[in-house]
């Protein structure tokens, strides 16, 4: 591989040039559809317009690509962390299989699905937030900025996105090769809003509106504070960024006439970085607005309702999309079916986690979720360890309105503590507020439907431990003894640690920090 620097876009790439055109060197390659896979960072399922909206004009080139394709309304990341959830994306196995249960390199020897396709005669290319393993992802062709490392120095501009990926489309075009470009967007993850650049490295834009406190929706797990939508306006100014920068790469897809041949997938990696959202394992925590275009294919502006579909069957099913064999090893299983307008038995709930970032850190959780309910598991709970991932001017302020609210007061309490079990009736508390195995130990009594119901729920979730050998399962079946939950996390939390510690040479070596 060698560095060729472009006079606008910064490339890494396997080819040679010719004329100006980057050509890359493939003999024959099988027709296949290209794969155009549009992540956004940090944004909650129910923000775009097409899934409700944050505020209204919101995301005007999100909203044009849902008409013309399909939208998936119970669609679900399986970690609500960045690295991690990516490292699913792309490797269709979950993190206990992957190895990325943190900010971690996925487990050298994992097939993943930029590799695969590398394989099968793809141009493979990436641009914006990374997962920089490239033993392991094989890009073909890297957009690189100088910040890499951190993702606040990274470029926040769509006119970047829009220069490399239309020399991307020409080079695939010159090279008639089929491509495979994962456009990761660094919106709406913190810091909010536009503006100019002020540090070395940073790159930014003006978002293309500016929200106002006044024009925004307040989502149903945050309180009504004005502190509050002084925050979520920032956070829309970011997303219609993010738009914009959706706008720019589907455009230039237009420009080089490649609309028929590219199948596109817009998702994001979690929910927003709210409390009760981003690391957690609630609704709004994991659910994602998927968006699945593909002409002559799927069903223009058609919707499905009732699946319920998670990133871990994403690489199953773009690999059988484009007419490749599944990997034996995925934990996933494609919803081709679903993108022809068909049913598919044995989707009516999703497994979902999270466990940390560097490793000392670590408050592991899982859940499972289902259309009307969803139950959670927090082996960490002993209520006296807090939660700490909680930041921004929105918490604070409900710690604030705390003081003199004891509802208020309550919910702030339930985020820093949580108990060992939760449960949550989605068909009326859809943002999981009302913990009823909370009340339970309040002293209410659970009906017999709602022992059955959340007894399932535990078979469920134990079964999926078993399958993916969950380092957690010993806890779960001890869930009630203290001591024994003790003796995971303090166990849980070394191995962590020291796996993150293992790691530095291997960042040092690859300039590169998780």
């Amino acid at each position: 591989m060698r560095s060729i620097i472009a006079a606008i876009v910064p490339f890494i790439i396997c080819c040679g040039t010719a004329g100006g055109i980057l050509l890359a060197q493939q003999a024959a390659p099988t027709p296949r559809p290209n794969v155009l896979l549009i992540v956004a960072d940090d944004m909650n399922w129910d923000t775009p317009g097409c899934f409700g909206g944050t505020a209204k004009e919101i995301t005007p080139s999100i909203d044009r690509l849902a008409s013309e394709g399909m939208r998936f309304w119970h669609a679900y990341v399986n970690v609500s962390v960045c690295t991690p959830s990516r490292s699913v994306m792309l490797s269709g196995l979950y993190s206990q299989n992957n190895g990325a249960e943190g900010f971690q390199r996925i487990r050298p020897g994992t097939a993943t699905l930029p590799a695969l396709l590398n394989e099968a005669g793809y141009l493979c290319g990436t641009i914006g937030k990374p997962l920089s393993q490239q033993e392991l992802f094989r890009w073909s062709v890297t957009y690189r900025w100088q910040g890499m490392g951190d993702e606040d120095l990274w470029g926040r501009d769509p006119s970047v996105y829009r220069r490399f990926v239309g020399k991307f489309y020409e080079m695939a075009k010159a090279s008639k090769q089929p491509f495979f470009l994962m456009a990761s967007s660094h919106d709406p993850h913190r810091p909010f809003g536009g503006g100019k650049a002020i540090r070395r490295h940073e790159e930014r834009a003006e978002s293309s509106r500016i929200f106002r406190p006044d024009e925004v929706r307040v989502p149903g797990f945050l309180p009504e504070l004005p502190a509050v939508r002084a925050e979520l306006a920032a956070y829309c100014t970011s997303v219609r960024r993010l738009d914009d920068m959706v706008g720019a790469v589907l455009g230039e897809l237009e420009k080089a006439q490649l609309v028929d041949d590219t199948i596109v997938v817009f998702l994001s990696d979690h929910g927003m970085p709210f409390p009760s959202a981003k690391f957690n394992c609630y609704v709004d925590s994991m659910r994602s607005p998927w968006i699945i275009r593909w002409p002559g294919k799927v069903e223009k502006a058609s919707i499905d309702r009732t699946h319920l579909i998670s990133t871990v069957d994403l690489q199953p099913t773009i690999l059988e999309a484009v007419g490749l064999p599944a990997i034996r090893s995925s934990d996933g299983r494609s919803f081709m079916p679903l993108l022809r307008g068909e049913s598919q038995s044995n989707r009516d709930c999703v497994f979902t986690q999270f466990n940390h970032i560097h490793g000392k850190d670590a408050l592991p959780m899982r859940s499972v979720l289902t259309r009307e309910s969803a139950y959670v598991f927090n082996p960490w709970s002993n209520g006296e360890r807090r939660f700490k991932r909680l930041g921004g001017s929105t918490f604070r302020a409900m710690q604030q309105a705390a003081r003199t609210d004891a509802v208020m007061a309550a919910r702030v309490r339930h985020l820093e503590f949580r108990t060992v079990e939760e449960f949550y009736d989605l068909r009326v508390d859809p943002n999981c507020l009302v913990n009823v195995l909370g009340d339970v130990q309040g002293g209410k009594t659970l009906t017999d439907v709602q022992k059955k119901h959340i007894d399932d729920l535990r078979a469920k979730l134990r079964g999926w431990m078993v399958r993916v050998k969950d380092p957690a399962l010993a806890a779960f079946d001890r869930r009630h003894q203290p001591e024994s939950l003790e003796r995971f996390m303090q166990a849980y939390r070394t191995r962590a640690a020291k796996e993150i510690e293992e790691l530095k040479s291997y960042e040092k070596k690859k300039g590169y920090r998780f």
